[in-house]
């Protein structure tokens, strides 16, 4: 049996309880037969969101490493949950008693620190991710332009400041390459932070937790128990939230109608079932690329639409989600390893799979945000159909991006931008049986459903017959003023060319 993906404790008898199917959707225990429902982070799942890796990150307070030729250590955390996602802020101190922040957000890390404000800041609401430029000794895009608020964030270790139980705050990042910019509006005029992306194998780091470590609380679950008294007898009553429409009291016996989401959560467990099944990667499957060994954890279905469409439904026009129509659909295969972070996978009824791995660092972009020397090969939108499995953020049915493909060599530049984020991520194309070779696939039995090589529509006779008529129509004037040997020589080039088009006119049915 595969490695689980989830875990919890049972929140009836304590025993652990392990989920090894990311689709799952009702859980029983081994121990004591409790009906659990998954839903987000808890027990319980509507079937139609993606579940949010928890805590997959190898730092921890005490992480020791080297940044810009200084020595320094991680002494708190900030970890914050907000509407579409996790993130950790880890507080560091550096040998010369300054302190920063390394910023951990799914696969990108930015250690920052603070800096005097710059002058002309721009105000919050004339913001736009993917669009707003800043001018500071380097041209910044916005790139992630959100207002948050915070009613789950935890805290570890030190920190320079109280935390509230509620916190809200506007914030703006900033890119230009490998350079990143924070301005955080709690204050006015905001506070400024200056730093780089960084790769966490650059920073020398030293007591980092194992892999064991970080499988154990990537995956938590937390189990949701309802208690309330009896309103026949008033002894308490237990049961799972989700699980059961009646319940029978242990006191008195009355029967207690506990309604929930039953018939819904039926539905979903087929829905989930069926989705699994059409994926080319079922989740929890391992492979090994180049020596290195990761899991299947999450999958994402998108139909693609227009640009203008996926636009229009960014932007909340009203009537944007009537009359549209999918053009054509991806999946994005999401990989993980505890030692080496995230990959991913994408495959395509056109192109086949490709890898493609998110950018670090921004490219060189123009002034009209476009990457230098990468030819716009085009843009289109994409909408989630659905989501399996779990993410470093929280997928909805229904999320929409606009995306602009740039040429990169033989594999391409992505651009992405959604409501809050712009970001960058580079694909290079892969064969099918190289995805069956890393996933140990049986060639046959799952070779692609779609043809990669697209034929060309046939030409239709009437067609054929058009364009000899167009070309004798063009050449007529030139015959006319020939003689002799000009126009013998000249009828026999053009008898020629027409029996060219007819026959290849005819070879394309």
């Amino acid at each position: 049996m595969s490695e689980p993906l989830f875990h919890t404790d049972c929140p009836s008898c304590g025993a652990p309880v392990h989920v090894h199917s990311a689709t799952a959707v009702t859980v029983v225990c081994s121990y004591c037969n409790s009906m659990l429902v998954r839903e987000d982070n808890s027990l319980t799942d509507t079937g139609r969101d993606s579940a949010l890796l928890n805590d997959f990150s190898p730092l921890q307070i005490g992480t020791m490493g080297k940044f810009a030729a200084q020595n320094f250590s991680i002494v708190g955390r900030l970890q914050a949950k907000y509407d579409v996602g996790v993130w950790n802020e880890w507080y560091v101190k550096f040998d010369d008693g300054s302190d920063g922040w390394l910023s951990e957000a799914g696969d990108i890390h930015v250690l920052v620190k603070q800096i005097p404000t710059p002058p002309n800041t721009p105000e919050f609401n004339q913001i736009i991710a993917g669009e707003t430029t800043f001018d500071f000794s380097k041209r910044f895009f916005a790139s992630d332009v959100r207002e948050i608020v915070l009613e789950q964030a935890a805290a570890q270790g030190e920190l320079p400041f109280r935390l509230p139980e509620k916190y809200t705050n506007r914030v703006a990042d900033w890119r230009c390459e490998s350079a990143f910019l924070t301005l955080d509006y709690a204050t006015t005029p905001p506070l400024a932070f200056l730093g780089k992306t960084v790769q966490l194998a650059e920073l020398s780091l030293q007591n980092t937790r194992d892999e064991a470590q970080i499988r154990q609380s990537a995956g938590s679950l937390k189990g949701t128990r309802h208690s309330e008294n009896c309103p026949s007898c008033g002894s308490p009553v237990h049961w799972i939230t989700g699980a059961t429409q009646t319940v029978i009291c242990p006191s008195c016996s009355s029967d207690l109608d506990t309604s929930g989401n039953t018939a819904k959560l039926i539905e979903a467990n087929a829905m989930r079932h069926a989705q699994q099944q059409a994926l080319t990667l079922p989740l929890g499957k391992q492979g090994k690329i180049n020596g290195r060994l990761y899991m299947v954890v999450g999958a994402v279905r998108k139909e693609e639409i227009s640009s203008l469409d996926a636009r229009r439904l960014l932007n909340n026009e009203s009537g944007a989600e009537y009359g549209i129509l999918p053009e054509g659909w991806w999946v994005e295969y999401l990989l993980y390893s505890p030692r080496h972070g995230f990959k991913w996978l994408v495959e395509t009824p056109e192109d086949g799979w490709s890898v493609s791995e998110t950018l670090t660092d921004f490219p060189r972009l123009n002034q009209y945000g476009e990457p230098q020397g990468s030819p716009m090969l085009y843009s289109y939108g994409g909408r989630v159909s659905y989501a399996a499995g779990a993410f470093y953020w929280h997928i909805r049915a229904g999320d929409v991006n606009v995306y602009q493909d740039y040429q990169q060599g033989s594999g391409k530049l992505c651009k992405e931008i959604s409501r809050e984020e712009l970001a960058w991520s580079k694909s290079t194309p892969v064969s099918f049986n190289q995805i069956a070779t890393w996933f140990n696939l049986d060639i046959k039995a799952n070779a692609p459903k779609y043809n990669v090589k697209m034929t060309p529509d046939p030409v239709s006779p009437q067609m054929v017959w058009l364009m000899i008529i167009v070309f004798v129509i063009v050449n007529l004037p030139a015959w006319i003023m020939m003689g002799g040997d000009d126009l013998f020589f000249s009828l026999i080039i053009s008898c020629i060319i027409i029996n060219i088009l007819w026959k290849g006119g005819n070879s394309s049915d």
